[in-house]
């Protein structure tokens, strides 16, 4: 009877085509196990999927001098599509920890269940993986699907913010960061798709009010190239501005004339598919909105924009402004209705000195705190302070 591996690895370090799985010396004793017509699958771990399957035809390496011996699997390949793994971890014996399902992957190769590779494996070939990865056909599985998620968090990568959250944005979920100029949305939204790309999570940031090229120069003031990531094809910046306003774009992403809600989504979705985008920053919907000749169908746009992002499965930011006056904390009204977050950022007078402040006005399924909390924009971006509550009279806010 064969037995079933599991083979754990990063981004990097696999090719869905490769027929060679290369190991540590410590694996050693591990792979003597392995043996001809075993199977195994892999779980990449920046991306949080299984991702490939296959039978062994071969080990190699645990003969001689282990010092100078190259330990590898050599592995029959067969062609899947990657499913998430978290919309299966609820049914899997050995993720024990449902809640934290992902500390589990933290060795290179061992073996699991019959019953849980068969059920990776279902998913992993099936015709229609996304029914597979749908929990709900089977009596109990979509309520522990909802708990993964209520459970799953995005790290935002801005020091003191994941811990005023619970460790970050809701999984799958669009936030709205709202406030006047100069108060850091930008550069939050920046260091959003960074931490993405640390995470194997690639970005999309559309700029519909901002040059590309000044949104880079403007993140080399950090020290964050962003070119290096567009030129590995992590993050994608998509030109609006330019076209926007008629002139041509060199961008090699770029939404091109007629600006209609149509080709809008159509680009989008063409670009968060062709590069699978894992987050999404769109600044901003001021911006977006004016190529539209009434508010009521900008609210149909954002709507059905925020759509395609949640069936994409991305985790999104999307940007808006305070109108000086009004009471309203965006600019049309919806965007605070579509979003399942509201972070709001202020700039207010503090005596003779100008402060920032950040507030949470909303975040599903999380416990917080409905205070203003201090920030500053360092050599390092946006650094949240959350020991720091801060009190301030209307009449004291600047944006």
């Amino acid at each position: 009877m064969g037995r079933y591996w599991l083979h754990v690895t990063d981004s990097k370090g696999f090719d869905p085509e490769a027929e060679s799985l290369s190991f540590k010396d410590r694996w050693r004793d591990t792979l003597a196990k392995v043996k001809v017509d075993d199977e195994v699958i892999t779980y990449i771990k920046r991306k949080g999927e299984f991702a490939g399957l296959g039978r062994v035809s071969g080990v190699s390496g645990l003969e001689g001098d282990a010092s100078s011996s190259s330990l590898a699997l050599t592995v029959h390949r067969v062609k899947v599509k990657p499913i998430e793994a978290r919309l299966h971890a609820p049914d899997l014996s050995f993720i024990t920890n449902k809640d934290r399902w992902y500390v589990h992957f933290n060795k290179s190769i061992y073996e699991i269940p019959k019953k849980d590779f068969e059920t990776i494996k279902e998913g992993l070939t099936t015709e229609n993986p996304a029914a597979a990865a749908d929990v709900s056909s089977k009596p109990g599985r979509h309520l522990d699907k909802l708990k993964v998620e209520i459970n799953s968090r995005i790290a935002t990568g801005i020091t003191g913010l994941d811990s005023i959250l619970g460790g970050g944005f809701p999984v799958n979920s669009t936030i709205l960061v709202t406030g006047g100029p100069g108060a850091g949305k930008t550069i939050l939204a920046i260091q959003f798709l960074l931490q993405g790309v640390k995470n194997g999570e690639h970005g999309v940031f559309i700029s519909m009010d901002e040059r590309p090229d000044d949104l880079r120069k403007e993140a080399l003031k950090f020290g964050w190239d962003l070119t290096k990531y567009e030129d590995s094809g992590e993050l994608v910046i998509v030109d609006v501005s330019y076209p926007r306003s008629g002139l041509p774009s060199k961008e090699k992403y770029q939404i091109n004339m007629p600006f209609t809600l149509d080709n809008i989504v159509r680009t989008v979705y063409e670009i968060i598919s062709q590069i699978d985008g894992k987050r999404v920053v769109i600044d901003s919907l001021p911006a977006f909105g004016i190529h539209f000749e009434d508010e009521a169908e900008v609210r149909i746009a954002i709507h059905r924009l925020n759509n395609l992002l949640l069936s994409s499965g991305c985790t999104s930011i999307i940007t808006s402004e305070i109108i000086p006056g009004h009471d309203g904390i965006s600019r049309f009204g919806v965007e605070e209705f579509i979003a399942r977050g509201i972070i709001l950022a202020e700039v207010y007078r503090d005596g003779k000195e100008y402060k920032r402040a950040l507030t949470i006005l909303k975040m599903r399924e999380t416990n917080y705190e409905l205070k203003r909390y201090a920030f500053k924009i360092g050599k390092e971006g946006i650094e949240v302070l959350p020991h720091q509550v801060v009190f301030f009279d209307e009449a004291a806010r600047i944006i």
